[in-house]
C-alpha cells in the first residue's frame, strides 16, 4: 500500500460542438453552436445585453450619450430639447432592427477560427466585427443570422431585413446626427422632423 503515490489527473478540454455555418472573404470559418443551450454561461450574459440593446434599436453608447445629453437639457431648463431627444428614443423602439445593435448580437453568438467557444472576449468580440465591417457579403449574412434571434423576427418573418436596414438607413442616422450636432453645439438640427 502506497500512500504517497500520485495519481495521474487528466484533463481533457471539453469542446463545444459547432457547426461551420460561413466562410467570409478573408477565409475565416464562422461557426455557431449546434445547441445554442450550449452556449457558455458568458457568452450567453453577453448575448442577452445585446439582446436587450438590439430590442431598443440602440447601442449601450449611444443610450449613454442620449441620456447625458437629456439630462443637460433639464438641467438647463431646455424641455423642448429634452422631449425632441425623447422622442428619438420611442422613434428607435418602434424599428424592426438597426444594423449595429445587430452586429453586436452576431458577434455573441457566432465563433470565428481561433476563438475560444467556451470563453467571450472583448479582442474577439472587436477583431469579428472589424471583419463584418469590412465584409459586405458577411455582413449581410450575420444580419439575418442575429435577426433570427431578435422577437420581431417571429412575427415578422416575411420582411428582408437587409432591404429594411438599407431603405431604413436615413431614419438610423437621424441620432448619431443630432448627438454631432449636440457636441458642436448647433441644437438647431436637433428637431425630429
Amino acid at each position: 500500500m502506497n500512500l504517497f503515490k500520485k495519481k495521474k489527473q487528466t484533463t481533457t478540454a471539453t469542446k463545444i460542438p459547432m457547426i461551420e455555418i460561413y466562410t467570409d472573404k478573408f477565409g475565416n470559418k464562422w461557426y455557431q453552436y449546434e445547441n445554442n443551450l450550449s452556449i457558455p454561461a458568458k457568452r450567453a450574459i453577453a448575448a442577452e445585453i445585446a439582446t436587450r440593446f438590439a430590442d431598443m434599436n440602440l447601442t449601450k453608447d449611444t443610450l449613454a450619450q442620449l441620456i447625458n445629453e437629456m439630462k443637460k437639457k433639464a438641467n438647463d431648463g431646455n424641455i423642448v430639447d429634452l422631449f425632441h431627444l425623447l422622442a428619438e428614443i420611442e422613434f428607435r423602439l418602434e424599428f424592426v432592427g438597426e444594423e449595429r445593435t445587430l452586429l453586436d448580437l452576431a458577434v455573441c453568438y457566432f465563433v470565428i477560427d481561433g476563438e475560444d467557444e467556451n470563453d467571450f472576449s472583448e479582442v474577439w468580440r472587436k477583431k469579428k466585427m472589424d471583419i463584418l465591417l469590412e465584409d459586405s457579403d458577411a455582413k449581410g449574412f450575420f444580419l439575418d443570422k442575429a435577426f433570427q434571434f431578435t422577437i420581431k423576427y417571429s412575427s415578422m418573418s416575411e420582411i428582408a431585413i437587409q432591404e429594411y436596414l438599407r431603405v431604413n438607413d436615413p431614419n438610423a442616422l437621424r441620432i448619431p446626427h443630432i448627438l454631432q450636432a449636440l457636441k458642436s453645439g448647433d441644437t438647431s438640427t436637433i428637431s425630429i422632423i
